[in-house]
């Protein structure tokens, strides 16, 4: 039973790990497909806050 339990963790581990290289892939060419306006724009900021240039002219 033990031998078992441990081959199914092996399994688990290998399936994990499959998952992720596949997300990574996936990822890098949605990337690499995407237009380049798109692929290469900064994240926006969350709603409500300000960036720093926005502050900086407020304040003066």
């Amino acid at each position: 039973m033990t031998l078992l339990s441990g081959l199914l963790g092996l399994v688990a581990i290998a399936m994990m790990a499959t998952l992720v290289v596949l997300a990574v892939l996936r990822d890098r060419a949605l990337r690499r497909n995407a237009p380049a306006r798109v692929a290469s724009r900064p994240p926006e900021a969350a709603p409500g806050t300000r960036r720093e240039d926005e502050k900086a002219s407020a304040d003066h």
